[in-house]
């Protein structure tokens, strides 16, 4: 054998000794997106898990967190009233939060006016060539890839952002004690009042720039995508606006909303087989697409922006689309004016009985039944729904009460009927609790503990919107001195 195969040979035998991960590749790394979200990015700037010394963005600006901002989990930028300096200067404002760099574009971000706050748009990973993010102003700022500083090993860093629920027990002093019930249950009823009033002040907000239908169509479909879709829904409802569904039929409706999103199967990379193909509604769903102006407009969203993992198959994104397809449909050109009669009508015939009426009524509206192919369909060629309503009665009183009730209460503000405002709060008031989510959870283990059971004060959904404002308002900023449970004398001092 020669002294060049001998060679070979032998560099070929360390190759394959080598660990897989030391061995060099002919390939960019790009993170596993199917298990990094916008959350998880989130709570890492949240907590600040990566190096903060020399931090540049990828133009190569100085960056400096001074403070990372309050994080929202309403509408709007993910973190207000952050403070960073930038090449030394000090700015004020909001930050984004995306996975990838593009999204700021693919979101519409730079066409939105509310965006015109932020000051730094933060990534996980950087997939654009655009080194600074434009504006809806002009304007633009830069961009923080988190990648290339965070500050322990991804796996780890997984592992925390599962813990949603953080141990507040050690520091909260309400913890343990004995508790005025009657006292606790106004506390959070005015908190919960509170954060009715901050809801319908969003709404005002928004009524400078979109109508009551778009506003409404919009929180309905965010609402409809849980924390996993909220986003891409949202989106979608910006890029077909409510007014393009004039007088059309529910199929054409949901042909457009499935071709914009990119969920059609023609538009997936996983075909269906034929026999699928020639389901009636499949046929006519992409028959109405091509035949639509939307199909011309090159601009649409991505299979990619979209979560089906991990989610029950009666709420894929696919099911809520056909489902807003449905209430469209059914509205006759008015979201409004299908709910607002029933609210409406709180406002003269307001015994309890009547009230109860008129809230199972609401819910009602919302609560639509499968028809046709998403009676045993969760997606085009999938199954698992078992004729499962296309919006349950949980998701349907969420709805209620954070999106349609505070859109009716500005209407009747802008109407000049106290009446109305009164009866729409008094709705609010009424209806049962909420589906219990890691917030309310929280609140439960380090208000109640093992002092007394949270079913004492009976909650409502009100109350539990004032559970969720004092964790986020006090609990989440550890404020304890300025806890309104003690301010209200909510805690019984222990006996001597």
């Amino acid at each position: 054998m020669s002294e060049y195969s001998q060679t070979h040979e032998s560099d070929n035998l360390k190759s394959e000794l080598l660990p897989k991960e030391f061995r060099e590749v002919d390939q960019v790394y790009e993170p596993d997106f199917e298990k990094i979200d916008e959350d998880f990015v989130q709570k890492l700037w949240n907590g600040q898990r990566f190096f903060r010394s020399n931090l540049r963005s990828i133009g190569g600006r100085e960056i400096r967190v001074l403070k990372p901002g309050v994080w929202n989990r309403e509408e709007g930028p993910d973190f207000m009233h952050a403070e960073i300096e930038i090449n030394g200067k000090l700015h004020v404002g909001d930050v984004e939060i995306h996975v990838k760099s593009s999204e700021w574009y693919a979101h519409k971000h730079h066409l939105n006016s509310r965006y015109n706050r932020v000051v730094l748009h933060v990534v996980f990973f950087n997939d654009d060539f655009n080194l600074r993010t434009r504006l809806q102003n002009g304007k633009r700022i830069p961009t923080l890839e988190l990648l290339k500083w965070i500050d322990a090993p991804i796996g780890d860093l997984f592992d925390e952002a599962t813990q949603t629920e953080t141990d507040a027990s050690n520091f909260c002093r309400v913890t343990g004690n004995r508790l005025n019930i009657n006292n606790l249950k106004n506390v959070f009823e005015s908190l919960g009042t509170e954060r009715f009033l901050e809801k319908a002040d969003a709404v005002r907000l928004l009524r400078t720039r979109l109508n009551f239908e778009q506003i409404l169509y919009e929180g309905i479909m965010e609402a409809l995508g849980y924390s996993q879709n909220s986003k891409p829904l949202r989106e979608l409802a910006q890029r077909v606006p409510f007014a393009d569904f004039d007088h059309k039929s529910e199929h054409e409706i949901q042909a457009i909303l499935f071709g914009v999103a990119g969920l059609l199967p023609s538009q997936s990379d996983k075909p269906l087989s034929n026999q699928e193909m020639d389901e009636p509604l499949i046929v006519a769903l992409e028959t109405l697409w091509e035949a639509s102006e939307h199909a011309k407009r090159p601009d649409r969203m991505i299979a990619s922006q979209w979560r089906f993992g991990r989610i029950r198959p009666y709420n894929y994104p696919t099911r809520r689309i056909a489902a807003i397809s449905q209430l469209i449909y059914h509205c006759k050109g008015s979201l409004m004016m299908y709910f607002l009669p029933a609210c409406e009508s709180a406002a003269t015939l307001n015994t309890p009985k009547m009230l109860r009426t008129i809230r199972n009524k609401l819910l009602n509206l919302l609560m639509l039944e499968p028809i046709g192919y998403w009676e045993t369909h969760s997606n085009f060629g999938k199954g698992g729904t078992n004729k499962a309503k296309l919006i349950g009665e949980s998701r349907a009183l969420d709805i209620m009460v954070n999106k349609i009730l505070p859109v009716a209460y500005i209407w009747a503000v802008e109407s000049e009927s106290r009446k109305l405002q009164d009866a729409i709060l008094e709705l609010y008031s009424a209806y049962t609790k909420l589906q219990e989510n890691s917030i309310i959870r929280q609140v439960d283990k380090q208000v109640f503990s093992n002092a007394q059971p949270m079913r004492l004060i009976k909650p409502t959904a009100k109350i539990q919107q004032g559970m969720m404002r004092l964790y986020k308002n006090y609990c989440a900023d550890q404020l304890c001195d300025l806890c309104p449970i003690f301010e209200h004398n909510a805690v019984l001092l222990k006996e001597s």
